[in-house]
C-alpha cells in the first residue's frame, strides 16, 4: 500500500446550504480527519460564481493548466486541487445530479486539466453524496467518473458513503452510508500512517 506522509485533504462541497445534510457530514469528516493528523481544507464551491466553459480551448493553446477566465475562482481552487493529496467531492443530488454549480467547476475543470498538466493523474479520490430520495447513487457514478477521467485513484468502499436524508441531521439515521463514511476514514488514515 503507498504511504502518504503528511496527507493533505481538499473537501469541494457542492451544496448550496451550508449546515445541511452534506455540509454537515463534511464537518464530521473534517473534524475526524484532522484528529488523525490529516490536514485538512474545505472549499463551498457555492462562494464561487464560476463562467461557464465555452469551449474557446484556450487552455489546450496555452498548455499551463489554467482557464483563461482568471477571475472566477476556478485557476485558484484548481491549484489547491494540485497541491492536495486527496480529493473529496461532496455534493447533495438536485434532479438525480450533481447540484449545477459543482457541474460548471467540474465541467471546467476537466478540460482544462486534460488539455494542461493533468494535474490530478495519480491523486487518491473519494466522493461522497445525499439525496432525499432518488439520485443520491447517479450522482456518485458522476463524481467518481469524473475523478477517474482526471486519471485519479479511486477510494473505494463498502457500502458506499451515499445517503438518504431531508433535513440534517437526518444523515445520521442513515446506517449503511455512516458505516460506509467512517470505512472511507479508515482507509483514508491508513493511507496516511507512518510506516
Amino acid at each position: 500500500m503507498k504511504v502518504v506522509r503528511n496527507m493533505r485533504a481538499l473537501i469541494l462541497n457542492g451544496s448550496a446550504r451550508p449546515i445541511g445534510n452534506t455540509g454537515n457530514i463534511v464537518c464530521d469528516m473534517i473534524d475526524k480527519l484532522e484528529k488523525e493528523g490529516i490536514e485538512t481544507l474545505h472549499v463551498p464551491l457555492y462562494e464561487y460564481h464560476f463562467t461557464p466553459c465555452n469551449m474557446c480551448r484556450t487552455c489546450e493553446m496555452r498548455g499551463d493548466g489554467r482557464c483563461m477566465d482568471e477571475e472566477d475562482g476556478t485557476n485558484e481552487i484548481l491549484e489547491v486541487m494540485r497541491q492536495a493529496d486527496l480529493i473529496i467531492l461532496a455534493g447533495p443530488a438536485y434532479a438525480g445530479t450533481v447540484p449545477g454549480v459543482m457541474k460548471l467547476f467540474l465541467e471546467k475543470a476537466s478540460l482544462i486539466l486534460e488539455k494542461g498538466d493533468r494535474g490530478l493523474h495519480g491523486k487518491y479520490g473519494a466522493a461522497i453524496t445525499v439525496s432525499e430520495h432518488d439520485g443520491a447513487e447517479s450522482a456518485y457514478q458522476e463524481l467518481v467518473f469524473w475523478m477517474l477521467r482526471c486519471e485519479m485513484l479511486i477510494i473505494g468502499n463498502r457500502p458506499f458513503p451515499v445517503f438518504r436524508a431531508l433535513d440534517s441531521p437526518a444523515y445520521e439515521k442513515d446506517v449503511l452510508a455512516m458505516k460506509g463514511l467512517q470505512n472511507l476514514i479508515d482507509h483514508i488514515v491508513e493511507l496516511s500512517e507512518k510506516e
